[in-house]
């Protein structure tokens, strides 16, 4: 039976997990990602940490990929540029294939059997920034930036050199600069001052501040407008939706009763081919570790 290596390399993790045809074969394990500085290091540490042989290596990354899919270019993990990392295929003597970690997690839905081969689905990330995987019938469409689409929202937006995009205005990162440029013409009472993180933009929101909550109805809003394009782009019947402020707020990337929106933000306003269904992925489930499994069982 094909044995493969699944990797994860995230912003502050690490993760690394056996599979075969049947699965994730243990509990993943982990390591700081601050720890590995180049792709030799890479290399020493998964020689280090799996049992060999094994028939291939498959890496997801938060990057953009070269259509070699070893080479990493623009990797928001690691400094610098065009990261090669066939010294990682070398080290283990097996083949690697790498996917961005949005298209990886899409197909760890396929592996899992989240979204079906007669499905068009897709993985959407909101967290530090907004990514996406896309699956049409099954099959992987990858590069698509979903958190670059132009959503020309305010008109003013500059967000890595990009004029309006989605990720600038709704990405975990981004949001307290949006709240603090609204406030900066707001004259109602609130307790904001500009200066919250987003977590404590949300615990003002949860407090039930009136200006919080009508700025969070606003980024629902925004949310769904992306939702909205990618969904027609691609026709999508299903969207799960991952990344830290999914987790920690799902009720705000899904679009049923919402006790903290100030009125009720239906996702049909903004999708001409129909609403797909949104659903929050649960924490437990390691897609980028499925789908860089996926990835490496398909050059093994």
């Amino acid at each position: 039976m094909t044995r493969v290596a699944a990797v994860d390399v995230g912003g502050t993790w690490i993760r690394g997990v056996a599979a075969d045809a049947t699965g994730l074969l243990g509990e993943p394990w982990r390591r700081p990602t601050d720890d590995v500085g180049s792709p030799a290091e890479l290399a020493d540490l998964l020689a280090t940490e799996f049992d060999r042989p094994v028939d291939a290596v498959g890496v997801a990354v938060a990057g953009i990929l070269r259509d070699d899919r070893t080479v990493i270019d623009a990797a928001s993990n690691w400094d610098g540029d065009g990261w090669d990392l066939r010294p990682v295929a070398d080290r283990l003597d097996a083949p690697l294939a790498a996917e961005n970690d949005g298209d990886a997690s899409a197909l760890g839905l396929r592996a899992r059997g989240d979204v079906g081969d007669d499905e068009n689905g897709a993985y959407l990330t909101i967290s530090t920034g907004i990514g996406l995987g896309v699956l049409h019938r099954g099959r992987l469409i990858r590069g698509a930036e979903g958190g670059f689409v132009n959503l020309g929202w305010d008109g003013h937006v500059v967000h890595d050199g990009v004029r309006n995009p989605w990720e600038g205005y709704a990405a975990g990162d981004r949001i307290p600069e949006r709240v603090a440029e609204w406030l900066s013409t707001e004259d109602r009472d609130t307790a904001l001052t500009g200066e919250e993180d987003a977590a404590a933009f949300f615990r003002a929101v949860d407090d039930g501040d009136p200006v919080a909550r009508d700025y969070y109805t606003r980024l629902k809003r925004i949310n769904a407008a992306g939702i909205g394009t990618v969904t027609d782009l691609f026709a999508l019947d299903r969207v799960v939706v991952g990344g830290g402020v999914a987790a920690n707020h799902p009720e705000f990337l899904t679009y049923d009763d919402d006790v903290h929106a100030v009125e009720r933000v239906d996702l049909d306003d903004y999708c001409v081919t129909g609403a797909p269904e949104v659903t929050v992925a649960s924490q437990d489930a390691s897609l980028e570790l499925h789908g860089a499994a996926e990835a490496a069982r398909d050059v093994a």
